[in-house]
């Protein structure tokens, strides 16, 4: 899977319903055309982002804090970014490793955390959430066209607890 692949794939999934949520929100309001397309993309970016450190969380979080076994994507044979970002520069050897996890759909043969160092060896963590904070500065900056108000506070409140959010 290719980073192109991952982003369409996060596009249809969690940003696509981020913002159709926003959509409706904005038309329940009785917003304006311009308002509504705003937070619409406000809440495609923010959905963007928080899938991306939804993922990132998966290799770096823990069961209890998450709710689900750490590392459940990768077992389960999805690769998500900071995969794809470590794929990209990994050994045969490194390669073979996340492929072994994935056909055994277990961390038995190669340990949760030998994954982990190999996330860490390439910088794929700090390049993934480097990008997921790409996602949230643009919502950021559309959140400039909105007047002060109770709400803007709230949806840049929002925004910091996405990207800096640990479960």
């Amino acid at each position: 899977i290719t980073e192109a692949d991952y982003m369409e794939l996060v596009d249809r999934k969690t940003a696509g319903l981020f913002s159709a949520c926003a959509a409706l929100g904005a038309e329940a309001g009785g917003a304006d055309e311009v308002t509504e397309s705003n937070l619409r993309e406000f809440a495609w970016n923010l959905g963007m982002a928080f899938q991306l450190v939804d993922d990132i969380l998966d290799f770096t979080s823990t069961e209890k804090i998450l709710g689900k076994p750490a590392g459940n994507d990768l077992r389960e044979g999805k690769i998500t970014l900071p995969m794809i970002y470590a794929l990209e520069s990994a050994s045969e050897e490194e390669r073979q490793l996340v492929q072994t996890v994935m056909n055994g759909g277990s961390y038995e043969q190669v340990p949760f955390m030998r994954i982990v160092q190999i996330l860490d060896r390439h910088g794929s963590v700090l390049r993934a959430y480097d990008r997921a904070r790409h996602f949230t500065e643009k919502s950021r900056t559309i959140l400039l066209s909105f007047p002060s108000s109770e709400a803007k506070r709230a949806l840049h409140s929002i925004l910091d607890l996405v990207t800096e959010r640990s479960s």
